[in-house]
């Protein structure tokens, strides 16, 4: 099924007239799931012609205010929809004061059954459906953790060898249950009748400085959002806010197999981001810099990804 990404702000401490604070907004596999909501990340919604109350997942990278500022606002749409099914919301484990802050800091009606998934490891975290969430600790200033979802790949039917084979309808299944079956050919076996099909991953990389980690979060992905606050020429300042610049993001794209690369959290000293752009395309061509109120669409079929303008601008 195509992975949908919404953005819904690619500022990074400050928001400027142009962008709003990060948020990210990603459907796929029937499933709707927020990436740290900012603050103004409810009304960004209501501008992209995106549901809020559709939301059953929440990703928290880091408790800096740009990342999470946005949360009760959310929560408290999604609990005055009435939803009933359960919401998970993953963050660092290291910052649950903070969080807690968060859902009580106003008075409402919550009657949500929320699900909490504090992280405190590199690794596996839960399932999200069909897709299985990973987390691994990137070097910031604060705890924070980078997410991975993957779509595990497996084996399908080849139809045309299928067909070769004289196998149809219900030999299909029986093939399935019994691991062979027998034709006038001879045997056949499910490794003779399919075809690999790799699995296809989502990374998203908040706030770090140059970290071993991120390695892990990009590998072989077919599109990766990752935070690229500042450009070569203030690499010194990336350095000591613990950053990545547009370069370094890309030559981790390089290295890692990556398919398609979409940066974010601009600094606001950068009023035109194409020259963020420009700097990352000559690392890694297939990069792009992230607009407000832009939808990226990657089908994993035909690997290609579709880029249009969403919501009334």
């Amino acid at each position: 099924m195509t992975l949908e990404l919404n953005i819904l702000g690619t500022s990074s401490q400050l928001p400027t007239k142009d962008r709003n604070h990060g948020a990210y907004f990603l459907r796929w596999e029937g499933e709707t799931i927020l990436l740290d909501p900012g603050e103004g990340a409810q009304r960004q919604c209501i501008i992209a012609g995106l549901s809020v109350p559709s939301i059953r997942t929440i990703l928290i990278s880091h408790f800096h205010g740009d990342h999470c500022l946005g949360l009760p606002g959310i929560i408290q749409r999604i609990a005055l929809a009435g939803v009933k099914d359960p919401i998970r919301l993953v963050y660092p484990e290291a910052g649950q004061i903070f969080l807690d802050r968060l859902l009580t800091c106003a008075e409402y009606y919550n009657p949500l059954d929320i699900r909490y998934y504090p992280v405190n490891q590199n690794g596996v975290v839960c399932k999200i459906g069909k897709l299985i969430l990973e987390a691994q600790a990137l070097k910031h200033r604060v705890p924070t953790f980078g997410y991975r979802l993957v779509k595990p790949g497996g084996r399908r039917y080849d139809a045309g060898k299928l067909a070769s084979a004289g196998i149809f309808g219900i030999a299909v299944r029986l093939l399935e249950k019994k691991g062979e079956i027998q034709t006038t050919d001879g045997r056949i076996t499910p490794d003779m009748v399919t075809y690999t099909v790799p699995d296809t991953i989502f990374s998203y990389i908040s706030d770090t400085a140059l970290n071993e980690q991120v390695f892990r979060l990009m590998d072989q992905a077919a599109l990766v959002l990752c935070e690229a606050t500042f450009l070569e020429s203030e690499r010194d300042l990336a350095h000591t806010y613990d950053h990545l610049t547009a370069a370094q993001a890309g030559d981790y794209a390089i290295k890692s197999g990556v398919k398609n690369l979409i940066l974010t959290h601009f600094s606001e000293r950068y009023n035109d981001t194409f020259v963020i752009e420009k700097e990352v395309k000559k690392v890694f061509p297939e990069a792009y810099a992230a607009g407000d109120f832009t939808r990226y669409t990657f089908s994993p079929g035909k690997g290609s990804l579709n880029i249009e303008k969403i919501g009334k601008q």
